[in-house]
């Protein structure tokens, strides 16, 4: 049975930890641990905010997804390293992203992404502006599909005609 007071200090810690933002049982847990807790005090105060909802890791999902399109214009695989790094479930993490990308349908925000993006790669050569903005998606987080289209579409907008390397 775990000291009342090392418990009572562990939930106060953890209450004002989430009281910034939502987390994650695995972040909360590395939390405690890191204030170094025993494990059981740890393990009762995470089942104490898990009773309370507290820690909800279906909503965390979806809020911080949410957050990442909404705020950083992020694809699919972006959000699905950061939320399986922060320990949510495969599962969970389908359900959310599923949800979440039929609302804000990525080849969209990769749209969005490239429109920006374009603006500051004015006065590149054509095979060099789409080399750095196929980059930039990538490193947003978008998949090589919707990567090929938008820089098809971007390049055709950007007032660029289709053209392979070897073609006059």
């Amino acid at each position: 049975m775990p000291d009342r007071e090392a418990l009572k200090t562990a939930k106060s810690q953890a209450l004002k930890h989430l009281s910034y933002r939502d987390r994650s049982k695995r972040e909360l847990t590395q939390y405690l641990e890191k204030k170094e807790h025993a494990p059981a005090v740890i393990e009762k105060t995470i089942q104490y905010l898990v009773n309370l909802n507290y820690i909800n890791d279906p909503r965390f999902a979806m809020e911080w997804g949410r957050s990442r399109i909404e705020r950083k214009k992020f694809g699919k695989e972006r959000v699905r390293q950061e939320l399986f790094a922060k320990g949510i479930a495969p599962d969970i993490i389908n359900v959310a992203l599923d949800t979440l990308y039929d609302a804000n349908p990525e080849k969209e925000l990769a749209l969005a992404c490239a429109s920006k993006k374009l603006a500051s790669l004015h006065g590149l050569e054509p095979e060099k502006r789409s080399r750095r903005l196929a980059h930039y998606l990538q490193r947003r987080g978008f998949s090589a599909d919707i990567i090929y289209e938008t820089l098809k579409i971007s390049v055709t907008n950007s007032g660029q005609r289709d053209a392979g390397p070897n073609e006059p």
